[in-house]
């Protein structure tokens, strides 16, 4: 069983990516969506992380959750600087993890290979040639039983703007996945603009002081009403669109 985290117990892991509170907020939201995929996952089970973020954090997220449920992580990807950024984050906030990192010769390769426990993904669909995208999401349905995927929202023209990356639809991810109206969705709708930007000492200060403490509070209870915003707006808000099988 995966356990809710608060946004400030997260937040030491998005400074070790040299992120801020809204990739805490976000983890928070995705941990969500992960709980249910973590009821089948005991110690000694195998998660794969299938790809790193093409430019937001190292997924951290996604190894903390695997660690909390005593299991192993294997992490692919096809870019050097990616596994060596990820790596450091790991080295800078947790202890000993059981972490393996696989580096691949091309982002195709990322989706093949023996098979695991669940997969997970986060800002990595996007970056796969547009023709070769549901043949890099089957390949990764058949390598683990259950998984989700993570891809920016491309109804929320202005996180798009601010962030350059490509994005997908909910029904875009749907056909990609061939997944069911129940299994994709909208997440990540934090109550700040997209693209605010701190100084390194305003973050540290974050993770101690009292007024951003109750602040971080606020937000857990933010995040959770986000299963209650009504789809006609999650879809013009929301960062992430999900999708998930199993």
């Amino acid at each position: 069983m995966l356990e809710t985290r608060s946004i400030k117990a997260l937040y030491p892991f998005a400074l070790a990516e040299g992120e801020g509170v809204g990739t805490a907020y976000e983890y928070a939201a995705k941990r969500r969506v992960m709980k249910p995929l973590f009821e089948h996952v005991k110690a000694g089970s195998r998660v794969l992380v299938a790809g790193l973020p093409e430019k937001y954090g190292t997924s951290l997220d996604f190894v903390l959750a695997a660690v909390d449920a005593g299991a192993r992580v294997v992490a692919v990807d096809e870019r050097q600087a990616a596994i060596d950024r990820a790596k450091k984050a790991i080295a800078e906030c947790m202890r000993a993890p059981d972490v393996t990192f696989v580096r691949v010769d091309s982002l195709d390769a990322v989706a093949r290979g023996e098979e695991f426990d669940v997969a997970l993904s986060c800002e990595v669909l996007q970056r796969v040639p547009a023709h070769g995208r549901r043949d890099f999401a089957h390949a990764l349905t058949r390598r683990a039983p259950r998984g989700v995927v993570f891809v920016p929202n491309s109804e929320n023209p202005s996180h798009l703007e601010i962030s350059g990356l490509g994005g997908f639809t909910k029904r875009g991810l749907a056909d990609v996945l061939g997944a069911r109206d129940g299994d994709v969705g909208y997440l990540d709708m934090p109550p700040f603009p997209p693209g605010i930007t701190r100084t390194t000492e305003q973050r540290g200060h974050a993770s101690s002081g009292l007024l951003e403490a109750i602040a971080m509070r606020g937000l857990d209870v933010y995040c959770a009403a986000e299963r209650v915003v009504p789809e006609a707006l999650a879809r013009k808000i929301a960062h992430i669109v999900w999708g998930r099988w199993g």
